[in-house]
């Protein structure tokens, strides 16, 4: 592999919600292929910094490791905000993995979501490929259009060394979207995946998940 022998890299930029974070890095813990890099990042968030202080989460990250995994977790000094681009762009520029995806530490995913993602593009000439998430907020599977506002982060997999070429996110409303557009615009390989769901949306703005902080 051109990038240190990961096969995937997957972002998750955090800011509050300390149960679903937990819930989210177990998520990735849990998953069923090993030889990923995961980038959690948080986004001047005081919640992540007082649980890596405590050392919450050393055990998950040693038992990563000990699997050929990467795990890290750290908490920038400064909040940005802008739908967490900052750390967007800076786990960027750190992949290691051949191939990128999104994780929202609100979402779940499930244990075979690495692996169905990467059975889409690894050993093919797509740059990147995209799939239907489920909604639980609103009982039903999203099947993204390429079009604005149906689409989103969540639903990419991405050639990490086409993914670095592309602009930077920025604080707009919209970034995944105009991603998008720049790949395209540069010529990107893609398809659409019609393998069933592996990424769960547990929440959206008019419709918040209860029974969890």
């Amino acid at each position: 592999m051109s990038l240190n022998n990961f096969r995937l890299t997957v972002s998750v930029p955090v800011f509050g919600r300390p149960k679903r974070t937990i819930r989210s890095i177990e998520c990735i813990a849990n998953q069923n292929i090993n030889g990923w890099q995961a980038l959690i990042g948080g986004d001047g968030c005081p919640v992540l910094q007082d649980f890596i202080l405590s050392g919450y989460f050393d055990d998950i990250v040693q038992e990563c490791g000990k699997k050929g995994n990467i795990l890290s977790i750290i908490n920038y000094d400064t909040n940005k905000g802008g739908y967490g681009y900052s750390i967007t762009n800076a786990n960027i520029l750190l992949a290691r993995g051949e191939y990128f995806i999104f994780y929202s530490n609100d979402d779940m995913i499930l244990p075979n979501h690495f692996k169905n993602y990467l059975s889409e593009i690894e050993q093919t000439y797509y740059d990147f490929v995209y799939f239907n998430t489920r909604n639980d907020a609103q009982g039903m599977v999203r099947e993204p259009k390429l079009e604005f506002g149906k689409i989103g982060h969540s639903e990419l997999i991405i050639k990490s060394s086409f993914l670095k070429q592309m602009p930077k996110h920025t604080n707009q409303y919209g970034h995944d979207w105009y991603l998008i557009q720049d790949m395209i615009k540069n010529n990107a390989k893609y398809k659409k995946s019609d393998n069933k769901p592996t990424y769960i949306v547990k929440s959206v703005p008019n419709l918040p998940e209860f029974g969890i902080d």
